[in-house]
C-alpha cells in the first residue's frame, strides 16, 4: 500500500480530548490507534498492515506530559520519550530516563511515545508481530508502576504487567485506551542497561532494570528478552537487599556485584520461542544472551548503588524532585497546561452527559507538570 492511501476516505478521525477518542472508538471498533506512528506507519508502509481506519491520538493533551505529587508521578501515554528525558524526570526516575534515551534515534524519540512503546506488538491470542521494543516496560515493572485505562464504563486501574497475557500480547479490553502511567516515587537510586541488535539505540535483546526503596529498605529486579513480557525477578532483590549496608548506605563486599549478577543469569530460563522483541531475538543463542543479562545486571547496580556514597546521590535527587514541583507549579499557571492527568481521581467541575466515563482528575492537593512537546498543527488551521 503506497504512503498516503493507507485508509479510505474520512477514516481518520483526530479526537481532541479522551472522551472524544472513547467517542471514536466505539464508532470505529475495527480502526487502529496511532500516536508517534513509529510502530504503526512502518508497518502500514511496508505493506504488513491494512487498517480499516486511523484513529490519531497525538494531540489530546490530556494525553500528554507528566505530573508530579508528593507520592507519585504521572506519565500521559501519549509522551514522547524526548519528554521523560527531560531534567525534571531524570532527577526523580533516573532508570526511566535512560530508558527512553535507548529508544532509537533522535529523531525518533521525538515522535514515539510511552504508550506506543508499551502496546506494540501482538495482541493476547493473536499472531507474532515484528519486533516490538517495549524497552520502557522493563523499568516500569521494576518500579511498581500502575496502568490507568478508560473505557465508557469508566476506570480501571491494573499493575503495568497485568496489560499483558501470557503469550505476551497485549491484553486491553474493548473500547479501552491507556491513558496514564502511575509510578510511586521512592527517592531511591536506580539503574537501567540494554544489550541490542547493534551498538548505540537498537531493538533491544536484554534489559534489565533496578530500583532501590530507602523507606522499606528493598530492592526490585526486572529483566526482558526471557519471555514473551518483561518479567520481575523478585528472589534477586530479596538477596540483594540482605546484602546492603542500609545504615551508611554502601555495599560492604564488592563481591556483591558478581554474585548478584550471576545470580540472574542463572536463574533465567531462555524459552524455545521468540522473547520479549519479537522474532528477532529466536536465533540469539541461549548462552549469548545469558551473558548479557549478567552483564547488564551488574551495571545496573554499579549505576544504582555505586560502593560507597550513594547515600549522598540520594539526597540530591530528592532535592532536586522538590525544586522540579516548586518550579513545574509555576510553569503550569505561565504556559497554560492541562492542570489535571488523566487518571481518576477529584472531577473537574462540568455538566457530564449520561453514560459518559468520569472526567480526568487527581486526590492530590496540589500537582505539578513539565513543559510538554508541542502539539502538530490540526489540518486547514492557520500557523
Amino acid at each position: 500500500m503506497a504512503p498516503g492511501a493507507v485508509t479510505a476516505d474520512g477514516a481518520v478521525a483526530f479526537p481532541g480530548s479522551v472522551r472524544e477518542a472513547l467517542d471514536a472508538m466505539a464508532a470505529r471498533p475495527d480502526a487502529t490507534l496511532v500516536a508517534g506512528g513509529t510502530e504503526v506507519m512502518a508497518l502500514v508502509n511496508s505493506g504488513v498492515l491494512y487498517p480499516a481506519g486511523l484513529i490519531a491520538i497525538d494531540r489530546i493533551d490530556e494525553l500528554r506530559g507528566v505530573w508530579f505529587t508528593d507520592q507519585e508521578a504521572v506519565l500521559g501515554a501519549a509522551t514522547t520519550c524526548s519528554d521523560l528525558m527531560h531534567n525534571d524526570v531524570r532527577g526523580v526516575l533516573p532508570a526511566l530516563a535512560q530508558a527512553a534515551r535507548s529508544v532509537g534515534a533522535p529523531g525518533l524519540r521525538s515522535r514515539a511515545t510511552l504508550g506506543g512503546n508499551l502496546l506494540s506488538g501482538k495482541r493476547s491470542g493473536g499472531a507474532t508481530a515484528p519486533t516490538p521494543g517495549r524497552d520502557l516496560l522493563t523499568v516500569l515493572m521494576a518500579l511498581n508502576a500502575v496502568a490507568v485505562c478508560c473505557s465508557p464504563e469508566g476506570w480501571r486501574q491494573v499493575q503495568v504487567a497485568e496489560l499483558y497475557a501470557r503469550d505476551g500480547g497485549v491484553d486491553l479490553r474493548p473500547g479501552e485506551l491507556l491513558t496514564a502511567l502511575r509510578v510511586p516515587v521512592s527517592g531511591g537510586p536506580q539503574g537501567f542497561m540494554k544489550v541490542g541488535t547493534r551498538g548505540g539505540a537498537s531493538r533491544p535483546l536484554v534489559t534489565f532494570a533496578l530500583a532501590a526503596d530507602l523507606t522499606n529498605r528493598s530492592v526490585t529486579c526486572s529483566i526482558g528478552g526471557f519471555s514473551p513480557a518483561a518479567v520481575r525477578v523478585d528472589h534477586a532483590g530479596q538477596w540483594l537487599a540482605e546484602h546492603v549496608d542500609w545504615n551508611d548506605g554502601s555495599i560492604p563486599d564488592p563481591q556483591t556485584y558478581p554474585r548478584f549478577a550471576k545470580l540472574i543469569a542463572e536463574g533465567l530460563m531462555v524459552p524455545g520461542s521468540a522473547g520479549a522483541a519479537g522474532w528477532t531475538t529466536a536465533a540469539v543463542p541461549e548462552e549469548y544472551r545469558q551473558h548479557a543479562a549478567e552483564i547488564c545486571a551488574r551495571r545496573a547496580l554499579v549505576r544504582a548503588l555505586p560502593p560507597a556514597g550513594w547515600l549522598e546521590q540520594v539526597a540530591e535527587y530528592q532535592k532536586r524532585a522538590e525544586f522540579v514541583r516548586n518550579r513545574a507549579l509555576v510553569e503550569r499557571a505561565e504556559r497554560g497546561l492541562p492542570p489535571q492527568p488523566p487518571v481518576p481521581g477529584v472531577p473537574q467541575p462540568r455538566t457530564a452527559e449520561p453514560g459518559t466515563p468520569p472526567t480526568a482528575g487527581t486526590s492530590a492537593a496540589s500537582v505539578s507538570k513539565i513543559p510538554k512537546m508541542p502539539s502538530r498543527p490540526k489540518p486547514g488551521a492557520r500557523p
